[in-house]
């Protein structure tokens, strides 16, 4: 499922979990939409569509905000969805024992 839903359950977008880009400039557009609609519901990091590709190893990453990656292994990070790092990088922050 592509749906990308608010944290009261509606759907506000979607991505395919094909490009982290898209992915961030989707959550921005949402996020626009949401503060034009002067709505108070948001999105949550973890609800976001294809969480199946993130790696066995950070599906209960903390240590920041992992909205998704995607299949050529790219992952948009940040409480603001503002960054894009490779997994390996994720990964290899999280073997710092940050979960």
């Amino acid at each position: 499922m592509d749906d990308i839903k608010s944290s009261s359950g509606n759907v506000v977008g979607g991505w395919n979990g094909q490009s982290a880009k898209e992915l961030q400039a989707e959550i921005q557009r949402i996020k626009i939409a949401l503060a034009a609609e002067k709505s108070s519901d948001s999105l949550v990091s973890k609800d976001m569509p294809h969480r199946d590709q993130i790696h066995d190893d950070l599906q209960n990453f903390r240590a920041y905000h992992l909205w998704g990656c995607d299949k050529e292994g790219q992952c948009l990070v940040g409480s603001g969805a503002n960054r894009i790092e490779s997994m390996d990088k994720v990964l290899a922050f999280s073997l710092i024992d940050h979960h």
